[in-house]
């Protein structure tokens, strides 16, 4: 199977599942043969710091602007996107959150619910997981992302709490009032590794809703270097050990460290490993060892075009129809479901 393409565009035009659109944009070509998707990694435009808010309700007339660009960026189908992203633009790549620290330009504009939902249609995913993250001061996003997510009903929202924000308590109870479905867990935002004592206490008190945590995991050379020692894979056994009452999604899988993320859902039963951006080898070995009932498709858009990640996946599912559909689809409606964040499509 070739690996290395020029660009995502060169992607969608030599894979069987994909094609260009009139505007040049990569949708599939056959939805009907894969089915719809459900996508359990998803972000609208991060605002940081003294960044001013996005306007999320925006269809912009510019295409969306990835962190990993459709038409400039090189892809290697064998490597782990965020490595493919790091190798390829980091610098430029801090460039941009930069500039969205201290105005309201750049690419994160792009970055919107509307602009997401089109390029929702052009891959058949019918909903998406909303993950907010939240710094300890500066403009925060779990409130903006809530807002979109009740405007827009094929999104879930996951929002986020910082422990070291004074009031973080009362915070993470009115958003479940206000009817999150999930929280985020992400230790370069926290500044703090997941088993740190701030961090157990926002767990535990989450723990209390039944509902699922989905924890950022591992690093992979895009992040600032002082940043990674806060993610290191050792430092989610404690929570992996401790809250056993909600489901908890190790997000990206682990990234290159995968096989300590098997280990940990092979350990525990409540673990389930949320797969985006894996290459197609290393699903192979997911596939083999971990239970396919708890296996999430997820993409982190708007880091990487939604086709990438898919194609990934469809890769390593060729052949294996019944594994295809537990994976894009039914894995994450029965989630949705037990957590009440499932609306029939028809309503949507």
């Amino acid at each position: 199977m070739k690996l290395k393409y020029r660009n995502c565009l060169e992607l969608a035009q030599e894979l069987p599942w994909f094609e260009l659109d009139p505007n040049g944009l990569p949708r599939l070509a056959d939805p009907a043969s894969v089915g719809p998707i459900i996508d359990f990694h998803q972000h609208f435009a991060l605002m940081f710091f003294f960044s001013p808010p996005v306007d999320l309700h925006v269809r912009t007339d510019s295409p969306v602007m990835h962190d990993l660009r459709l038409d400039s960026v090189p892809v290697n189908l064998g490597l782990y996107s965020g490595v493919n992203l790091a190798r390829a633009r980091r610098h430029e790549m801090h460039d941009d959150y930069k500039q969205s620290f201290f105005s309201g330009e750049g690419p994160k504009n792009t970055h919107t619910a509307p602009n997401l939902l089109d390029e929702m249609d052009r891959c058949n995913i019918e909903r998406g997981v909303i993950l907010a993250v939240d710094f300890p001061f500066g403009i925060q996003n779990s409130q903006a992302y809530l807002d979109a997510c009740d405007a827009y009903p094929r999104f879930v929202p996951y929002v986020a709490v910082n422990p070291l924000r004074p009031g973080w308590e009362e915070r993470l109870d009115r958003f479940v009032d206000a009817g999150a479905k999930g929280l985020k867990v992400h230790p370069y935002t926290n500044l703090l590794p997941c088993d740190h004592p701030r961090v157990m206490k926002v767990l535990k008190r989450w723990e209390r809703t039944g509902l699922p945590i989905l924890f950022h995991t591992a690093s992979n050379g895009v992040e600032p270097d002082f940043l990674r020692m806060l993610s290191r894979m050792r430092t989610y056994r404690k929570p992996l050990k401790e809250i056993r009452n909600c489901p908890l999604i190790m997000g990206h899988c682990g990234m290159d460290y995968y096989p300590q993320a098997i280990d940990f859902a092979q350990e525990y039963d409540n673990v389930y490993l949320e797969i985006g951006g894996q290459p197609p080898s290393s699903l192979a070995h997911v596939f083999e060892h971990v239970d396919h009932n708890r296996i999430l498709f997820g993409t982190d858009w708007p880091v990487y075009p939604l086709m990438l990640p898919l194609a990934k996946a469809l890769i390593a599912t060729d052949g294996d129809h019944t594994l295809r559909r537990k994976i894009l689809y039914e894995n994450g409606r029965k989630l949705l479901l037990d957590s009440g964040a499932w609306i029939e499509p028809s309503s949507v």
